[in-house]
């Protein structure tokens, strides 16, 4: 294993991160609040140990795909390790754990909190929470790449095992040109969804924590009550407008941009995606107007919101989906599995996944009735391969195995059944609120330090999908690495 270039990249990663910090810690002097401690020491801490790594490691050699799967799952582990600290030096969570916790949710986008009262929060605080989502949507090391290109063809391996989906998909021969593309794109939607959140009747401190917070499917808020809080239809149709557009996969933008928009319905996952979200939309608003408690538009309303924000992975509530019918819940439950697209900034299996495997199914079926029959699995008039087939087949069952074990694990620390597995889907699929004690109107304040522990955990898997940090886990990675 290459150390020294470990240590290289990840002393420019602390050190760009403690740069990041003097952003929030700008906003804290200005508003002489309570967090400038936190803020220099946390940036003081990051920038120095980064320092230290750069001056003991450097940028030579072969950078192989074991090193580039260590340099992504010890990126993340120290981004939230080193992020966790304004929050607990600012005395905001009770203990590490909990800020641990909290920071972890903002990076994978995942919108679980341990924090109730947000608004009794310093701004500095709020901004920075809103800060760890829109880093962490479109990548750490996506990002680091941009901001420093020298890294070499080690780029490649970094950001294969970083960015979600069947493969990472370039956009240019560079991956730099990538990521400067991703970049530009996830910049220009939030920069724009500013500015309508603004226009929508929202401060500009709000709207620019809930677009940083939207872009990146995670779903922190300034307010406790989330976007209900503001009981604003025209906020509320620009939320909704710019969960979809981030669960969509950003490669379908740039083809937009060169080919036309109906290029778009081209593409069987968009095509897909758009079809999940009408159908449980349908299904939902029915069923609560039928319930009598809501009239037609008041259901429809209340169902869009929702089932977006819980298909992108958002997070964010207009409703107490918690007091939904049964029906209404499960369809909410298993949109928590599938997530959105490949290539976003959404968690879950993703759509193309989902697409994959009833194909699959569909293929076995027909092999049955007759067993001399060739069926290819056929995606975007392609005929998928057959290592892609076994990596989808591979990457459903370790999610369910992940899912399954980390349900029993939240059970054992006394949670009824129902509420451990979706206290694990709404982490593992990076969600954020689920049902029960952590339903919409809830936090994950009550649940013990070990399950935080597991959560955290579940949420570093889903967002790096699995096989970057499990193959972490394995001897035989470190073994077979000696020989470097």
């Amino acid at each position: 294993m290459n150390m020294l270039l470990l240590e290289a990249i990840w002393g420019r990663l602390l050190t760009a991160y403690g740069i990041f910090m003097c952003i929030p810690l700008s906003i804290a002097i200005i508003n002489r609040e309570s967090s400038i401690i936190a803020f220099v020491a946390s940036a003081g801490l990051s920038c120095f140990i980064g320092i230290l790594f750069m001056a003991h490691g450097r940028i030579k050699g072969r950078m192989g795909a074991r090193e580039g799967f260590a340099v992504v799952g010890g990126a993340w582990i120290l981004a939230s390790l080193f992020g966790s600290f304004p929050l607990y030096i600012s005395g905001s969570v009770n203990g590490f754990i909990d800020a641990f916790f909290e920071t972890v949710s903002g990076l994978t986008t995942t919108g679980a909190s341990v924090l109730s009262n947000l608004e009794s929060l310093p701004g500095s605080l709020l901004l920075w929470r809103s800060m760890t989502h829109w880093i962490g949507g479109m990548g750490i090391i996506v990002l680091f790449i941009v901001l420093l290109p020298n890294i070499g063809i080690g780029a490649v391996q970094l950001f294969n095992a970083e960015v979600p989906g069947l493969m990472a998909e370039r956009l240019f021969p560079k991956i730099r040109d990538t990521a400067m593309t991703l970049w530009g794109i996830y910049t220009g939607f939030t920069v724009l969804e500013i500015i309508l959140l603004k226009v929508a009747g929202m401060s500009f401190f709000d709207a620019v924590n809930h677009s940083f917070a939207t872009m990146a499917t995670g779903g922190f808020s300034t307010r406790s009550a989330s976007i209900a809080a503001y009981d604003s239809l025209a906020i509320e149709l620009v939320i909704v407008l710019f969960m979809v557009i981030a669960g969509v996969n950003f490669r379908i933008y740039f083809q937009v941009w060169r080919k036309g928009a109906l290029n778009a319905f081209k593409d069987t996952e968009f095509k897909a995606y758009i079809l999940l979200l009408s159908a449980a939309t349908l299904a939902i608003t029915v069923t609560l107007f039928l319930q009598g408690e809501t009239g037609l538009g008041t259901s429809l309303r209340q169902a869009v919101f929702q089932v977006v924000s819980i298909t992108t992975t958002t997070g964010f509530a207009t409703a107490d989906y918690d007091q939904w019918p049964s029906l209404a819940k499960i369809i909410l439950f298993f949109l928590m599995f599938i997530g959105g697209s490949a290539g976003s900034t959404a968690g879950g299996i993703k759509v193309t996944r989902v697409v994959v495997l009833m194909k699959m199914g569909w293929a076995q079926l027909r092999q049955a009735i007759h067993p001399r029959v060739v069926v290819n699995i056929v995606v975007q008039d392609k005929s998928v391969e057959t290592v892609i087939l076994n990596t989808v087949a591979r990457f459903f069952f370790l999610f369910i195995l992940v899912f399954v074990t980390a349900s029993v694990l939240l059970a054992a620390t006394g949670l009824e059944p129902f509420d451990a597995m979706t206290a694990v889907i709404a982490t593992l699929g990076n969600v954020g609120p689920g049902f029960g004690v952590i339903g919409p109107t809830a936090t994950y304040a009550s649940i013990t330090i070990f399950g935080k522990i597991v959560l955290s955990i579940c949420m570093l898997l889903g967002r790096l999908e699995l096989f970057t940090l499990l193959v972490l886990l394995q001897p035989e990675f470190w073994k077979l690495s000696k020989k470097w």
